[in-house]
């Protein structure tokens, strides 16, 4: 299963109001046949080694177990056998997600590995415990799965049933990441950025790379990879950067590693909201009066994916690649991003943008599928927030520019997908372009208004 299939799942959750329950498989691997006749291992130690005879003694696999290449395979061949005969059908988009029913008594199965989460109607508990007593009857399921699931793979998962929110978090993660550390201590000053806009980080010589035994950089920018790359977004961007000097940090790197951490720490509470009523957030009305949309187009259902793309010319200072970034939100909350370095060097604005660009609608496009497998099929094309008139000019058609031939292949793609109604762009402000902090750390003022528009805050504030 995809973090983006998982976010989405409870996007749509919360605007339908389907609760979510976990079911854990016992031992999951070790519970399957094994699906060849001959297949021996060596005896671990405090076996004997060998027969009473002399001759070497090995022992005769039955079952699957841990470590063994189709240990997997054949959990996930059982379960969706399983589940399609109990009237679930996996999706093509997402081999690890399951559909059964429509409309009302619409029911998403999502598998991560063991792992089973299970959205259906609220009031729906016949459907919860049929499905409960067919798996039991297949599978051994651990003792402790039972009731609404609050904590999903490592993530609390918050319900506001009366206000029509659900909110995604990880504060045990943080505050263990933070206790690794020793960065737990009150400070005057917490940081409220995770990376400083005047910080320019370089490779450190040889001679000036701060050991391991110092300080662990690479289990650190390793734990903030995790937390970055499920519910917490609005350190992406510095954790992107940081990842690039794992072999060679120095002393600014590792503080500006603890700076990160200490804004977690600080802001441990704050995770993705999704909301019932995610319609007209004043961020869209802003970009509806700048763009050729109405005002009424722009404040469609929440059931519309809005994407924003952006690049950052150059902005790595070794290689002079620049920054892909975007986002793509679902009902008031984030549900895919990137920041991520490009992989040639741009040699303009409109090709970094361009670069982006089909990043992002290579995601939408797997998102779209994703959605209309799921009976939510985007009938319009889906929107791009994009801040550069030459890449938008570019992806519809409506210019040609001997500067791109060198990434004609990328314009085309665009043009192609424009064409099919896949998506469109449409120009913003800089001030109002959310997937700018993903390509550059920011300001205070402009980091916190695109993190408040991304659906990052606090349980309590529900507001959109």
């Amino acid at each position: 299963m995809q973090h983006t299939s998982f976010r989405s799942t409870l996007a749509l959750a919360t605007a339908y109001d389907l609760r979510i329950d976990l079911w854990d498989l016992k031992n999951g691997f070790i519970q399957q046949k094994i699906d060849v006749e001959h297949l021996y291992m060596e005896c671990p130690d405090g076996y004997s080694k060998e027969l009473d005879d002399g001759t070497p003694a090995a022992l005769h696999c039955l079952r699957s177990i841990y470590g063994l290449r189709q240990s997997s395979m054949l959990l996930h061949e059982r379960l969706t056998k399983h589940l399609t005969r109990n009237g679930f059908k996996q999706l093509k988009s997402d081999k690890c997600v399951y559909v059964k029913g429509e409309g009302a008594e619409r029911q998403i199965l999502l598998v991560w590995v063991d792992d089973i989460i299970l959205a259906t109607p609220r009031y729906d508990e016949a459907a919860r415990t049929q499905f409960d007593t067919a798996l039991r009857g297949e599978f051994e399921v651990s003792p402790w799965t039972s009731g609404e699931a609050s904590f999903v793979l490592g993530m609390n998962v918050k319900r506001d049933w009366e206000a029509g929110t659900l909110h995604l978090s990880q504060p045990g993660a943080i505050e263990k990441l933070a206790m690794k550390f020793g960065l737990t201590g009150v400070e005057k000053r917490r940081p409220t950025v995770p990376m400083d806009p005047a910080l320019k980080l370089r490779r450190t010589p040889q001679e000036f790379i701060v050991p391991a035994s110092t300080f662990d950089y690479q289990s650190a920018v390793g734990g903030l990879l995790y937390l970055a790359l499920t519910a917490r977004p609005d350190v992406a961007q510095a954790v992107g950067v940081l990842s690039r000097f794992m072999s060679c940090p120095g002393q600014d790197h590792v503080e500006a590693t603890q700076q990160v951490i200490r804004y977690l720490f600080a802001t441990k509470d704050h995770g993705i909201t999704y909301s019932r009523d995610a319609v007209g957030a004043p961020h869209l009305f802003m970009h509806a009066r700048k763009s050729s949309l109405a005002v009424e187009d722009s404040l469609r259902d929440s059931t519309n994916v809005i994407a924003y793309a952006d690049a950052d010319l150059a902005g790595d200072e070794d290689t002079r690649k620049s920054t892909t970034g975007f986002a793509l939100m679902l009902h008031g909350g984030v549900v895919s991003w990137m920041s991520k370095l490009q992989p040639t060097v741009a040699l303009s604005t409109a090709e970094a943008e361009t670069i982006a660009g089909v990043e992002a609608v290579k995601q939408i496009m797997h998102l779209r599928l994703f959605l209309r497998e799921l009976n939510q099929e985007q009938l319009s094309p889906t929107t791009v927030w994009e801040d550069n008139n030459a890449a938008i000019a570019l992806a519809h058609g409506k210019e040609q520019s001997k500067r791109a031939k060198h990434y004609q292949m990328k314009v085309v793609f665009l043009n192609e997908q424009h064409q099919r109604g896949v998506f469109s762009y449409e120009k913003v402000g800089t001030k109002e372009q959310v997937a700018d902090q993903f390509t550059k750390a920011l300001p205070r003022d402009d980091f916190c208004r695109y993190r408040e528009w991304m659906g990052v805050r606090p349980p309590s504030t529900t507001t959109v």
